[in-house]
């Protein structure tokens, strides 16, 4: 009788293998489980951590930097996750030399190029280190985890609109929504251009001339279009494209008028008195005129011609019907005026007026708004007064009135604060010595054409600002 040869001791050999196998799997499991548990731990400490240095930052009265890295860290402690030997933490503001922050929103910087403007974005980082139980068998005795929040921190207060910039076109779509036709020179000091456009062409230049800027061309779709006449658009960079229509906090006027307002005749000859109350028009051709301080209510036009001289000092304007023109060789001298057209069909500067008005402000509901001929216009927007809510607020036509604004001719004009056509096509245009633009322009679209010499010396300190409150929310 044959005997078979002993198999004994290979199930010794086919449990090694087999443990080995369930030493992996319980260490997947278990270690895994401990990895991805401290994963998401880690992740929910940065969110936490960061927005703690982010509200920091916002409320902070100085050292808003320091404020904001100190609270960070704080809070990552509170959560487990300290600097020492099994986590370390990071609180960096984003703008800091050698920091790159992971997921900013489109148009974000990373780094200030202006020293006295300071990122809103603050980023923490944590690396923490999983020891394992059974993964250490295999050769993994630790478990790296690395986690990143970024949270933005933006400080209310009043701000300039489009980020301070001096010409800007909000049409979403479209080409050429910001045009130079001719022989145009433009200059923007200390300031820029903003094209709201998606389209490659959306700022566009042809004829010959210049467009020089102090800080840069901020195009939405990263590109522009120009002939080979205009010298190079420099520098040309991409930026945030802008929601439309933007909301702005601006009232519409309250103008009430009680009364019949009439005109009365002075002592001294060609001199007379307007008062207030309501009009269904008015005429003024030759003369010298002052308006009594109050407000004017007028139900047709408004037409000052010859060479009528007006004078109006705290006056209050509400046009329902009709038309406002200055025209011929007619003189305006104003101060603290509020001119309302809500039903009308605009106000127009025509002929060889001479217009000199401080602390004014033109609200367009409705209607075209011109300056055309060979006129001088002084205008600037009001900082104090009765109408404080539209300080540096020159002239603002609302959303829904796409009726145009122009500036054509060769008038020279001296305008200080900014111009907001939410829905115009703005024209700035003709053989016209612009050199006295202390302003922003803002349209839908922006047209510059003829053989125009446009300076813009943009001064922050004039222009409409949007009060902001603070802010704080996660971007990753």
């Amino acid at each position: 009788m044959l005997h078979k040869k002993s198999e004994k001791g290979q199930a010794l050999v086919l449990i090694a293998l087999a443990a080995v196998g369930l030493f992996g799997f319980t260490a997947l499991s278990i270690d895994g489980g401990m990895v991805f548990s401290d994963r998401r731990h880690a992740q929910n400490a940065a969110d936490t951590a960061v927005l703690a240095a982010a509200l920091a930052r916002v409320r902070a009265p100085s050292n808003p930097d320091a404020a904001a890295i100190s609270s960070g860290l704080s809070r990552a402690s509170s959560n487990g996750y300290a600097n020492d030997a099994d986590s370390t933490v990071e609180v960096n503001i984003c703008d800091e030399a050698g920091i790159t922050c992971e997921g900013l929103p489109a148009g974000a910087y990373t780094t200030s190029t202006v020293p006295e403007v300071e990122s809103e974005y603050i980023q923490v980082k944590i690396t923490s280190i999983v020891r394992t139980t059974f993964a250490r068998i295999v050769g993994r005795p630790t478990v790296t985890n690395i986690v990143t929040a970024v949270a933005r921190a933006k400080v209310g207060g009043p701000s300039p609109l489009f980020e301070g910039s001096a010409l800007v076109a909000l049409a979403e779509t479209g080409p050429a929504t910001i045009f130079g036709n001719g022989n145009i020179n433009l200059d923007v000091i200390n300031s820029g251009v903003f094209n709201n456009s998606s389209d490659a062409c959306g700022l566009q230049v042809v004829g010959t001339g210049s467009y020089t800027v102090d800080t840069a061309f901020s195009v939405v779709s990263g590109t522009h279009c120009q002939t080979n006449g205009v010298d190079p658009l420099t520098p040309v960079q991409q930026s945030a494209p802008i929601p439309y229509p933007p909301t702005f906090n601006i009232p519409t006027p309250s103008i009430t008028c009680s009364g019949t307002g009439h005109v009365t005749n002075d002592a001294t000859p060609n001199t007379y008195t307007i008062h207030p109350g309501n009009f269904p028009s008015l005429t003024l051709n030759g003369g010298n005129y002052t308006f009594i301080t109050g407000n004017y209510c007028f139900n047709g036009d408004v037409r000052i011609g010859g060479n009528a001289h007006l004078t109006a000092r705290y006056v209050d304007i509400l046009i329902t019907a009709g038309d406002f023109q200055i025209n011929a060789n007619s003189t305006l001298n104003c101060d603290y005026v509020l001119v309302h057209i809500n039903g009308g069909t605009g106000m127009h500067f025509n002929g060889n007026a001479t217009n000199i008005c401080h602390n004014i402000t033109f609200f367009a509901t409705t209607g075209s708004v011109s300056w055309d001929g060979t006129g001088d216009n002084t205008f600037t927007a009001p900082t104090e007064g009765p109408h404080k809510e539209y300080a540096n607020l020159l002239i603002y036509m609302p959303y829904g009135n796409n009726s145009d604004l122009s500036i054509n001719g060769n008038s020279g004009n001296n305008i200080t604060g900014s111009i907001i056509a939410v829905s115009s096509n703005v024209t700035i245009c003709g053989n016209s010595g612009t050199s006295g633009f202390n302003s922003s322009v803002t349209g839908f679209t922006i047209k510059i054409c003829g053989n125009s010499d446009l300076t813009i010396d943009y001064h922050p300190e004039d222009q409409f600002t949007q009060l902001d409150p603070s802010a704080i929310g996660l971007t990753k």
